[in-house]
């Protein structure tokens, strides 16, 4: 990341972000091939908002003000408080291989999961993509999306009537003990 381009986002998070918590902090970190603009706030639900809404919508808004201010720079970045979206990478990264082996591909059932972004959703394709006898697919309008991880046609499927749901928002570590 450029240092004008680092620049910009620390502008964009001072004047957004920064009159609804004034003593947050804010560094970025190299994350692979993308950045993390990690912000540490003790007002965490009002930067987040419901389902994670304003965050969303505060991470769009800089992404295109970036953008527009920088046309030429391809940077890619998350917006994360108190690591919030880190700490949902972690529990997909974790949890969903091992519901997927012990419910998908051990007994045959469906899962549902539900209040996924379309980041969490494709962490989930790549993770599982390479994994025989599951498929995966996501349905629904595009606010209310929910992925599907299904036994595909070679191991057999016992259909949707049985299919678990899972709410990412309220998923827990406890919660695996009934997988």
């Amino acid at each position: 990341m450029s240092p004008k381009v680092q620049e910009s986002i620390l502008e964009f998070v001072d004047l957004l972000i920064k009159p609804i918590d004034p003593n947050l902090t804010v560094n970025i970190q190299k994350e692979s091939n993308q950045y993390r603009v990690c912000i540490n706030s003790e007002l965490e639900e009002k930067i987040i908002g419901e389902e994670c809404q304003l965050l969303k919508s505060l991470q769009h808004l800089i992404r295109v003000l970036i953008h527009c201010k920088n046309p030429d720079d391809k940077t890619h970045f998350i917006l994360d408080v108190n690591n919030y979206k880190k700490d949902r990478e972690k529990k997909i990264k974790v949890f969903i291989p091992e519901i997927a082996k012990n419910k998908v591909l051990e007994d045959g059932k469906t899962i549902i999961i539900t209040k996924l972004s379309s980041y969490e959703r494709m962490l989930i394709y790549k993770i599982l993509s390479e994994v025989k006898g599951i498929s995966t697919s996501s349905v629904g309008e595009p606010e209310n999306r929910k992925m599907l991880i299904m036994p595909n046609s070679e191991f057999g499927s016992s259909g949707m009537d049985q299919a678990i749901i899972i709410n990412i928002n309220s998923f827990k570590e406890s919660d695996m003990q009934n997988f």
